[in-house]
């Protein structure tokens, strides 16, 4: 009879202690390549990344920020052919966005 209370004395202190389980998606992904079009009507990008390893067209969010030469710019500011560096998020139920866009005046 001990054992059994002190084996559910055992289970309950395990219980009570046991960490609780979550979740989490990967921060964004970097993924280098040339920005084919940017269409502000549906608000995607066709992207044609150099390794063959990200989504090709992705969304662009409000909080989606485009840097150029280390200043924050808009998402005008980007041409057709434009070499860059996206971050991006592949969420479990949606489509693949881009969180940053980062390039230079040489790219």
């Amino acid at each position: 009879m001990k054992t059994m209370q002190k084996q559910g004395l055992l289970a309950a202190l395990l219980m009570a202690l046991a960490w609780p389980a979550a979740a989490h998606t990967v921060r964004s992904r970097p993924a280098s390549g040339v920005i084919e079009s940017l269409d502000s009507d549906t608000r995607t990008v066709l992207f044609k990344p150099a390794t063959g390893h990200a989504p090709t067209r992705l969304v662009v969010t409000r909080q989606t920020k485009f840097i150029h030469d280390w200043q924050f710019t808009s998402a005008g500011e980007v041409k057709p052919g434009t070499k860059a560096v996206i971050y991006y998020r592949t969420p479990f139920f949606g489509k693949p966005f881009i969180t940053k866009v980062v390039w230079s005046h040489g790219g």
